[in-house]
């Protein structure tokens, strides 16, 4: 195949047939080295994930964006470039950028680190704390930044909300409760809607900071985060949704680690009750990558929840 033609992708199912075809991918990715000065270095797959990633020798990565996420392209450019020595620890800059066959791409800097999900169940509590400490840090910094420039971003909130709440029954069906699940939801949301029709309040959220995108090293026995990696999901939203990706996917039910991340973040003390704990809950039922079935198996506890106040209380502990 030619190095410039890449497939078009007509769906996910697609996608997911073809994803894992370096031999499609490869030749791509060595014409995008060719064009800036990196031929020459080893090309090795990434990790699985949304898009098509690229290790380049030691100090490059190239990320080729599937036209069926394109806005992912633009969040990534766009935040990624504003954020640059913004966060308090590294994040790639943006070394160059074009289009291969009709799918954009980015070349990256390499950043350090390892996913702190491949060392978290090993890293004590003291070292979970800590990381999360951090996590929230970084939040409260994100906060902070200017979104002039970032106009792309900007979500129609109220909007975004109602369509989640519409599809909120279908994305987190077969989480397995005895209980009626989507009935609860649907009552739930009702009042959800009412209760965060006032968010108004507009910041940059990366709104995917899991434990693939927390970059952790270790000196001395110590953990600590040092780099930040993917802003394809970015958006001008509203703060608290911002919590809801790391305290799913690295918090996992623990109060320590979730008190250690809000307090970081800029939540007081004093504000760690029901009424923040229902607004995390509602904004976890309206996330757009969190379903149910996918992130409460690692949360034993939750499968004895007997109604959706009692897994807010498992799932959002403090």
């Amino acid at each position: 195949m030619n190095c410039r033609s890449l497939p078009d992708v007509a769906d996910l199912d697609e996608y997911r047939r073809i994803y894992h075809r370096n031999d499609l991918w490869r030749p791509a990715v060595e014409h995008v080295c060719s064009q800036h000065g990196l031929s020459g270095e080893e090309c090795v797959r990434g990790p699985d994930g949304t898009h098509i990633v690229y290790f380049v020798g030691e100090a490059h990565v190239v990320k080729l964006f599937v036209s069926l996420f394109a806005d992912d392209f633009t969040a990534e450019r766009l935040a990624g470039a504003h954020l640059e020595g913004r966060l308090g620890v590294a994040t790639p800059a943006i070394v160059a950028e074009g289009e291969v066959s009709r799918w954009p791409y980015l070349v990256l800097t390499r950043v350090p680190g390892r996913p702190v999900g491949e060392v978290w169940a090993g890293m004590g509590a003291a070292g979970r704390r800590r990381i999360a400490t951090q996590i929230g840090e970084m939040i409260s910094r994100l906060r902070s930044v200017p979104v002039d420039g970032l106009e792309p971003l900007t979500v129609d909130w109220q909007t975004f909300l109602s369509e989640q709440v519409e599809s909120a029954p279908s994305r987190h069906g077969g989480s397995g409760f005895a209980w009626d699940l989507p009935g609860q939801m649907r009552e739930y949301l009702v009042s959800a809607v009412e209760t965060l029709a006032g968010d108004t309040d507009a910041v940059l959220v990366l709104a995917d900071i899991t434990d693939e995108h927390v970059m952790v090293s270790e000196s001395d026995g110590n953990w600590n985060m040092v780099s930040y990696v993917d802003f394809g999901d970015a958006m001008i939203g509203h703060p608290d949704y911002e919590i809801v990706a790391p305290g799913v996917d690295i918090a996992k039910g623990d109060a320590d680690v979730l008190r250690a991340l809000l307090v970081a973040a800029g939540y007081p003390e004093s504000e760690l009750d029901d009424c923040l704990r229902r607004r995390l809950m509602m904004y976890t039922l309206l996330h757009r990558y969190v379903k149910l079935g996918e992130v409460l198996p690692p949360i034993p506890q939750a499968s004895g929840a007997g109604d959706l106040e009692e897994l807010s209380r498992i799932m959002w502990p403090f």
